[in-house]
């Protein structure tokens, strides 16, 4: 066929590169003759002053296995070879602007234009061509090299695809370093990203990159072993954290998910580093009541979900064990002599940890206690009588509860504690909304109730023998 002018309003331009006599393959959907009617010629320039014409429409035989077989889709593959290696840039036109597209060759290494509107063929009730709401993934991996050649595409890709909402494996492999900001501005909405840029050569995901998610946008995999990234920002709308992110970062170092809420870090594919004797410590004091036997000094709360993590606990007596919380009910340990000991337990830095409580023996408390994952649904913020009756301790120290803003239960939190004297004005800044009725009820040695605590509005006739 004789070279011909493209309309390029309506062209979508690619670059591939391929070797002499390599076999180079476009495939389109096959649609039904209507609407191969209404897209009109389909034709592909090779730039070597060959042209295809497209012919799309079904067949009748393609059509009965279809009706036979619902899972079979009719497809028609365009093939060319050059008779030397190169570097080519090729055209396809539709005049109505619609393209049946499924696959570009494998030799693609660009992507240079927006695509034009993609289409499997449906129609309307008024004989209009309908746009698909899926992407398919345009380029495929190279059996030989099982890599795919994919390296650039064009900012403005999905321009006329405001429609497309499903985007599962669409660039899976591909090797484009950098992901424009504007990429998915203008979709309507996202429905589904399943791995869509998995295994990529992506190096950084903007901040708003995937704006148009909602919370009920599917996002397993969607980065999952991008061995080339270097930096992650917030990619959604601000407050918008989609409910399914099931391996949204595999594989990718636990400083990428500084941005996302701490208590789904797990979900999105991070795996907790071991706590270091360099992470910050939980540390307290604590006199054994006998000798040669385990008690509980750490006793934690049961979780609705599972929080792997461990905790590095040097006991104060030379010893220091590494303990997976999911392993155990309780940090048990057996000193030889009754004395006091300073217990200081690590944790991962920023990341929180199974909540718990301290055993009975605790006699001082010396810094905040670490930021504490939610215990279950129906007691989130609930640490109701989180140490009462704890009757040796006598210490607090400042800020206690300043890692754990969302407390919302401290009720008789410290009742009973009678021979706690030291109570920071602080104890309770920070909190957001908390009832403490009762929270020192009984502490007679308290000097006085700490200022932030005096603050609440609270049942002041259970403030039992504690002064004023």
């Amino acid at each position: 066929m004789s070279a011909a002018k493209l309309d390029s309003t309506k062209d979508l331009s690619i670059t591939i590169v391929s070797k002499a006599n390599e076999k180079i393959s476009f495939v389109f959907f096959c649609v039904p003759q209507l609407a191969a009617d209404l897209m009109g010629e389909i034709r592909i320039e090779w730039s070597d002053g060959r042209v295809n014409s497209i012919d799309c429409a079904i067949s009748d035989g393609a059509l009965t296995e279809m009706v036979n077989n619902p899972q079979q889709t009719a497809v028609t593959t365009i093939e060319h070879s050059y008779p030397a290696d190169g570097k080519r840039t090729v055209r396809i036109s539709s005049p109505s602007g619609f393209l049946p597209l499924k696959e570009l060759p494998l030799q693609t290494v660009s992507i240079d234009s927006a695509l034009p509107v993609l289409t499997r063929g449906e129609t309307d009730e008024k004989g209009s061509l309908l746009a698909s709401d899926t992407l398919p993934r345009l380029v495929g991996d190279d059996p030989n090299t099982g890599q795919c050649a994919l390296g650039f595409v064009c900012p403005e890709i999905l321009s006329n695809n405001p429609q497309l909402a499903f985007f599962d494996e669409s660039f899976r492999h591909a090797g484009f370093a950098a992901l424009p900001a504007r990429f998915f501005s203008h979709c309507t909405k996202i429905k589904s990203l399943v791995r869509t840029f998995a295994e990529s050569a992506i190096e950084n995901v903007p901040a708003g990159f995937l704006g148009q998610a909602s919370y009920d946008t599917l996002c397993e995999e969607t980065f999952a072993h991008c061995s080339k990234l270097e930096q992650i920002e917030n990619p959604f709308k601000k407050n918008v954290l989609p409910c399914c992110l099931e391996g949204f970062l595999e594989g990718a170092p636990s400083r990428f998910f500084s941005w996302c809420d701490p208590y789904r870090r797990e979900e999105l594919g991070w795996i907790r580093p071991p706590a270091q004797a360099t992470d910050p410590s939980f540390d307290f004091e604590w006199t054994p009541s006998i000798a040669e036997a385990s008690e509980q000094l750490v006793v934690f709360y049961p979780i609705d979900l599972e929080l792997k993590g461990d905790l590095l606990v040097e006991w104060g007596d030379g010893t220091v064990e590494r303990i997976d919380w999911n392993q155990v009910d309780a940090l048990e340990h057996a000193y030889s002599t009754i004395k006091p000991y300073c217990v200081r337990i690590h944790s991962t830095a920023g990341e929180p940890v199974r909540p718990f409580q301290l055993g009975r023996h605790v006699r001082k408390i010396f810094t905040p206690l670490p930021a504490f994952h939610p215990r279950t649904a129906e007691a989130r913020g609930d640490f109701c009588g989180w140490a009462a009756n704890r009757r040796e301790l006598t210490e607090l120290p400042a800020a206690f509860f300043a890692n754990n803003p969302a407390l919302s239960n401290l009720e008789q939190a410290f009742a009973g504690c009678v021979k706690l004297e030291v109570v920071p004005d602080d104890i309770l800044s920070g909190l957001k909304t908390v009832n403490a009725d009762g929270m020192f009820a009984f502490c007679k040695n308290l000097p006085g109730l700490p200022a932030s605590f005096r603050a609440l509005a609270r049942d002041k006739t259970l403030d039992y023998f504690s002064h004023a």
